[in-house]
């Protein structure tokens, strides 16, 4: 049976990431239909992975996160060959660019996102040029380059073409388990609009704080409950200049449990995003009944489908009416309800693993025959 190398060394041992959460969903549904024998090499202890992988036959093989990711690269493309032997790999895996460029004959990769490119003023500009060269030398070393959404695709057509040549898109699912709620009480009290994630650049928070000031004048019983941290305060500066008496809540570190009782009893997640890769609390909300509003901009709208109402990010007066409509009409919530739990039901991590399971099988067919033909299965 042919051995893949899933390689994730980028990530923080212990500490969920979004990247992460979709490399562990994945894991499992291709350890359900057993066509490879899988290898995670990743800063991960296996008691600190989810429980349904602890006792999988995977193997886990725990590295120290590199404290410089371009000269982890670098020294990868020296080590990374003779682990593969070391350990008979047949496939090399990278969960992120931030991997090996060289190593088993056959290589994928993923790509989640070009934030570096598409928004350079989030990053320094030290950090876009060194990932800059870390993407060009991976893309270039790789036989199949997976994208996570369409719109990620099309910005590695626009920013590195020769890889984008190699890219195939599979669609990640949701990562969040619709866990009985049905006999819990809500998280927070009264109507709160839900907002999800760290507020860096591409989350366009000052946007959504305008929208709810707005809001706040004619529905002042809606909060804003933000999951996620805010050190620069980019939504409570806003809130003060408006000198706003909008209730904000603020939540961080919260666990799984805590967060689906906050999407079942939302009035809906907003989304103002600039940019995003895939955007996970899209089908987390989805899936939990949860109506959607947000930005019509790179992957959320393909991800939302026709169970969201978008809205130009740029423009927060747009996004408070949105809302407003949204929070004060019975008949359109239900129907993004309806079509939200439809669409969420197209992403599944069981589709997605077929598919990357072919792409696997193609990589190795076309790259390293000899290395597989005469292993026993």
């Amino acid at each position: 049976m042919p051995r893949v190398l899933l390689n994730m060394p980028s990530q923080f041992g212990g500490k969920p990431s979004g990247v992460a959460r979709m490399a562990f969903c994945l894991i499992e549904a291709l350890l359900k239909n057993p066509k490879f024998d899988y290898v995670l090499r990743s800063p991960w202890e296996r008691r600190d992975l989810p429980m349904s992988l602890q006792a999988s036959p995977l193997d886990v093989i725990t590295i120290r996160r590199p404290p410089v990711m371009i000269a982890d690269v670098i020294r990868q493309i020296f080590s990374m060959p003779i682990f593969c032997r070391q350990h008979d790999i047949d496939l090399l895996v990278n969960i992120d660019p931030f991997g090996a460029p060289t190593g088993a004959r056959a290589r994928v990769m993923i790509v989640h996102d070009l934030y570096f490119r598409v928004l350079p003023q989030q990053v320094s500009r030290r950090e876009a040029f060194t990932t800059d060269i870390i993407y060009r030398l991976m893309l270039a070393n790789h036989d199949r380059v997976v994208t996570v959404s369409d719109a990620t695709k099309r910005d590695l057509l626009h920013h590195y073409p020769a890889g984008a040549a190699r890219a195939t898109t599979v669609h990640s699912a949701a990562t969040l388990a619709p866990i009985s709620l049905d006999v819990e009480g809500p998280e927070i009290e009264g109507r709160y609009v839900l907002a999800v994630g760290n507020a860096t650049l591409n989350k366009n928070f000052k946007v959504l704080a305008e929208a709810m000031a707005s809001l706040h004048q004619v529905l002042p019983d809606v909060a804003l409950v933000h999951v996620g941290s805010d050190p620069s305060e980019s939504i409570g500066n806003v809130l003060s200049a408006r000198r706003s008496t909008l209730r904000l809540v603020r939540l961080t570190g919260i666990d799984d449990n805590r967060l689906a009782r906050l999407y079942r009893h939302a009035e809906c997640l907003c989304v103002p995003s600039l940019y995003e890769g895939f955007c996970l609390p899209v089908l987390e909300a989805q899936g939990l009944s949860c109506p959607v509003v947000c930005s019509d901009r790179s992957a959320t709208p393909e991800v939302a489908g026709p169970g969201a109402m978008t809205f130009n990010p740029e423009d927060p007066e747009m996004l408070s009416k949105k809302l407003h409509a949204l929070l004060t009409n019975t008949e359109l919530r239900g129907q993004l309800v309806q079509h939200g739990l439809e669409n969420q039901q197209s992403f599944s991590w069981t589709n997605a693993a077929n598919q990357y399971e072919e792409i696997f099988r193609q990589a190795i067919s076309k790259r390293a025959p000899e290395s597989t033909a005469a292993r026993p299965t």
